[in-house]
This record gives C-alpha cells, sequence and structure tokens, in this order.
C-alpha cells in the first residue's frame, strides 16, 4: 500500500474508532504529512467498510512503519515512535477523553471505563495484537487454589538488582520516570518509551490527584494502572490503603492493589507510587475464606484466605472500619518478629517486614486482601528467604510482585524454547551431560527433563513449580510451627481464633 494511502486510511480509521470528526481531517492529513516530510495526498478511493470493521490498527501501522524504516533510514523503534504520535494526533484531546469518561461515569461506571479501555486498543496505546501472542492457561491442583500462567512474549525480565538499583537512582530528565503523568503525549527516544497515543483520567482519591490509564502491555482484561500525580517512592501506610478504598467505591467493578514498597517482595517500579487494578477477578480473589475471626475491638471481620502465600481478608460494610483494620495490621505485622519462621521486621539493614494490599467491592462489603511479605535475606536464600528459592530461578527469578502474589504468573518468553528443548532431551535418552551440551540453555531444567520423561506436560511442570514458589513467599508456612505462628501474630491484632 502507498503510503499516501495508508495516511487517508488512517484519517478514516480515526474517524471510524477514534471519534476524529471529518471536518478535522484536513488539519490531522497536514499534520501528519508534516511529520513524514511530504507533500502529496492520495485521491483514490478508500474501503470504508473494510476500516470500520478493523479492531485494531495494525494493518495500517505495520506499512506503516516499513515505509519510515525503508524510506527514512530510522530504527524499528524509531519508527514506532512516528506510528505512535500519529495515532495520538487522530485520538480526541485529553479534555475531550475527560469529559467523555464523567459523562459516561454519571450514566454507569463500567461504561466509563470501558470507554477508556476500548480508546486505548483502538489508538494502540494496548498493543493488543502483542498481548494476544502471550501464552496463557489455567492450572489446576488436587488439592489448593487454581493459579493462571502466562508466558509473556513481549516482557523482558528484570532482575531484583536492577529493580533495587533504580529505586536510588536520583530522578532527572523529562519525564522523570514511565509513571509520571507528563508521559501524555510525550514523543518518546530511545531511552524512555512514546506516549503520544497515551490517555489518563484524573481521579481524586485519599484526598490527593491520582491519574488512571491503562498497561499498555495488559497482562489481564482492563489491566490499569493508578499512578500519583507526585513523583514519590511508594509506601504501603495510612495514605495507599485510604486511597485504595477510595477506588474501590468509585469503582466496584474493578479491584484495586498495592505492591508492597521494598526491593524483592514489591514490584518492578517502586520509585513512583501507584497501584494495579482491573476488571478481573485474579486467582486470590477466587480463593476460599476460611476460619472468621472476630475483633473485640469492632474491627472488620478477618478470614484466612485459602491460598499458598501467607494472605488474610478484611470484611466491612464499613470504608472506615476497613481502613482502619487494615492499618492496625499492617502496623502491627512491620513490628512483629518471630525467630522461629525466621521473621524479623526490621534490623540494622532497615525494614523488612511490609504488605501487599488488594482491595475489592463485593455487593455492600469492602474486602481488603492483605498478604504478609518479608524480604531478609541469609547465606542460604541470598536472594531472599520469602522468595524464589535457588532451585526454581531456572521457571522465575524477578520479584514476585502483586500480580503473581496473587496468583498469576508472568513468565518469561525463553521458556517457551526451553520448554521445546526439555521436551526433544526428554525424547532423547541422552544423560544431563550430553543434554547440557547439546541444549546449553537447560541448565537447571533437570527437574523438568526428568517430569517429562515420566509422562507429566511442561505445562503441568511449570505450574507446579509456580505453585512451590509461593509457597516459598509465605511467611508462614502451612505447617504446624507456621500455623502457630499465623496464630500467635493475629492474636497480638486482637482477633482470636
Amino acid at each position: 500500500m502507498e503510503i499516501s494511502k495508508i495516511i487517508e486510511s488512517l484519517l478514516h480509521y480515526g474517524h471510524a474508532h477514534l471519534g476524529l470528526s471529518e471536518g478535522d481531517f484536513l488539519y490531522v492529513r497536514n499534520q501528519i504529512l508534516r511529520e513524514l516530510g511530504l507533500e502529496e495526498i492520495y485521491e483514490g478511493d478508500i474501503d470504508r467498510q473494510a476500516i470500520a470493521k478493523m479492531e485494531v490498527p495494525d494493518e495500517l501501522l505495520i506499512p506503516l512503519r516499513e515505509w519510515l524504516v525503508s524510506n527514512k533510514g530510522i530504527d524499528e523503534g524509531a519508527a514506532e515512535r512516528v506510528s505512535d504520535y500519529i495515532m495520538g494526533l487522530l485520538s480526541p484531546l485529553p479534555s475531550v477523553v475527560e469529559a467523555k469518561f464523567h459523562e459516561l461515569y454519571a450514566i454507569d461506571k463500567r461504561s466509563a471505563t470501558s470507554y477508556l479501555y476500548d480508546l486505548s486498543i483502538k489508538n494502540d496505546y494496548i498493543k493488543k495484537s502483542r498481548v494476544d501472542k502471550n501464552i496463557h492457561y489455567l492450572a489446576s491442583f488436587e488439592k489448593g487454589s487454581d493459579l493462571e500462567i502466562s508466558i509473556n512474549l513481549s516482557k523482558p525480565e528484570k532482575s531484583n538488582k536492577d529493580i533495587a538499583a533504580a529505586l536510588k537512582v536520583p530522578s532527572s530528565g523529562y519525564p522523570k520516570c514511565l509513571l509520571c503523568k507528563e508521559n501524555e503525549g510525550f514523543a518518546g527516544n530511545p531511552r524512555h518509551p512514546s506516549r503520544g497515543n497515551l490517555r489518563f483520567i484524573p481521579l481524586d482519591l485519599g484526598g490527593r490527584r491520582w491519574y488512571l490509564q491503562y498497561s499498555p502491555y495488559v497482562y489481564y482484561p482492563e489491566h490499569c494502572i493508578v499512578f500519583l500525580d507526585e513523583h514519590v517512592p511508594m509506601e504501603v501506610g495510612p495514605f495507599s490503603v485510604a486511597s485504595l478504598l477510595d477506588f474501590a467505591e468509585q469503582f466496584p467493578h474493578y479491584f484495586i492493589g498495592s505492591n508492597s514498597d521494598l526491593p524483592i517482595v514489591g514490584g518492578s517500579i517502586l520509585s513512583h507510587e501507584h497501584f494495579q487494578g482491573g476488571g478481573y477477578d485474579l486467582p486470590l480473589l477466587k480463593a476460599k475464606l476460611l476460619n472468621k475471626r472476630v475483633s473485640k475491638e469492632g474491627l472488620a471481620d478477618l478470614y484466612d484466605v485459602d491460598f499458598y502465600d501467607t494472605a488474610i481478608c478484611l470484611v466491612s460494610k464499613s470504608k472506615e472500619v476497613a481502613r482502619l483494620s487494615a492499618l492496625k495490621v499492617h502496623e502491627a505485622w512491620k513490628r512483629h518478629n518471630d525467630i522461629e519462621n525466621d521473621i524479623i521486621a526490621h534490623d540494622e539493614e532497615g525494614q523488612h517486614s511490609t504488605s501487599t494490599i488488594i482491595v475489592k467491592k463485593v455487593g455492600d462489603e469492602f474486602r481488603v486482601y492483605m498478604i504478609l511479605r518479608n524480604n531478609r535475606k541469609s547465606v542460604k536464600y541470598p536472594d531472599g528467604i520469602f522468595h524464589v528459592h535457588p532451585e526454581f530461578t531456572h521457571i522465575k527469578k524477578e520479584g514476585i510482585g502483586l500480580i503473581e502474589a496473587a496468583g498469576l504468573f508472568i513468565l518469561p518468553a525463553r521458556l517457551l524454547r526451553q520448554s521445546g528443548e526439555a521436551e526433544e532431551a526428554a525424547k532423547s535418552g541422552l544423560g544431563k551431560a550430553e543434554i547440557l551440551a547439546k541444549w546449553p540453555d537447560l541448565e537447571g531444567f533437570e527437574g523438568m527433563v526428568a517430569s517429562l520423561r515420566a509422562g507429566l506436560s511442561s505445562r503441568g511442570y511449570i505450574a507446579g513449580v509456580c505453585r512451590y514458589i509461593l509457597d516459598n513467599v509465605a511467611v508462614f508456612k502451612k505447617d504446624q510451627k507456621g500455623l502457630e505462628g499465623l496464630k500467635r501474630f493475629l492474636e497480638e491484632v486482637g482477633y482470636g481464633s
């Protein structure tokens, strides 16, 4: 397709899917021509019906990027930045998006978020065609909750050391990070991805300004990010808990959660206060609630969550009671020591205990899920006592953040290749040394090869490892020592048996 026809087709795509008025075609066309250094326009026929049926603009953007690479002498990254900028020109202005969102919100809250989500897909901010290539499956076990496994074909692995180092780097440049509001419309550069087609919605939570947007590489349906107006480090405490509850009240069809605020047990970005949520129930949110405990101090009812890591759930119809209860549990956990279970809350190296908090409104009840976390290291476990243990890092080495702690594992693309190699190795009959000589990156995969030879599938093996990883993450194990330790902690907070 010639470039002038691509431009004209994009204008009609914007009209069909992004609300671009035909009265603005002339202006936007000239902006695109200027960006591409062109003067010729297309005056032939455009198949408007075919364009109206497009779910994503790939059919137009792929040839556009190819043209940029071959005719402008730029690399693929620069070509994508240009295409993002053009899609931003075709999209409604931020003020228009905000006004439409609030108009819909006044009628139906779900319609408002659906509008922003659909817009983010249609204008290619959410890279849906790439996300759709990810491998995703449900893992069920004879005993225990289901888990979900995703092999992410577009997400590079990031080590805990990288995440911790990023937290210490002074903020500089513009925008300061990927979560700053200044990203909206930012052209991007080789060090910072383009955000020309990003649109977000301002929110008032906890008495301060936040913004709602969607992740460009959504891990689950309607995977949203809610970030603070200011570029300040994450901190789990009174402000974040109040903000989470406010969001759950404003968007009861979404869950919302805060990663822990410490390296190893936190998310991949600790330098900017933010939450993750969406219109999807992660496995933790579908797990059974057991052993109801009633507080003598009028706090929310507390349940054990039938899950692999150490999770509890506070339930109350009162937002204020839920807030006070969560803060009491969190602050108590930050001080709680249990040497028998390797738990030290704070020492000369700093704070170790914190919480991963997820909130969902179910009917008229606020449910506050709290996953107790600790990031201590030891000689035996130099990457973290309650982190992925060394025998499982061949499957997952990154920190276990909110999404994985809640049962959805985001695993590296390399596993697709390594699983295939392990299947070949299992069929070969070769020994360990011969296997590693032929497939060097199967170092550590002896267990998978043995499991495959015993009749287990590679997917089954990976799912089993993910379950063991959450067992590693549990600060109180499911044995007698761990259960007694959890009981002591809850009694300390005011919840008896």
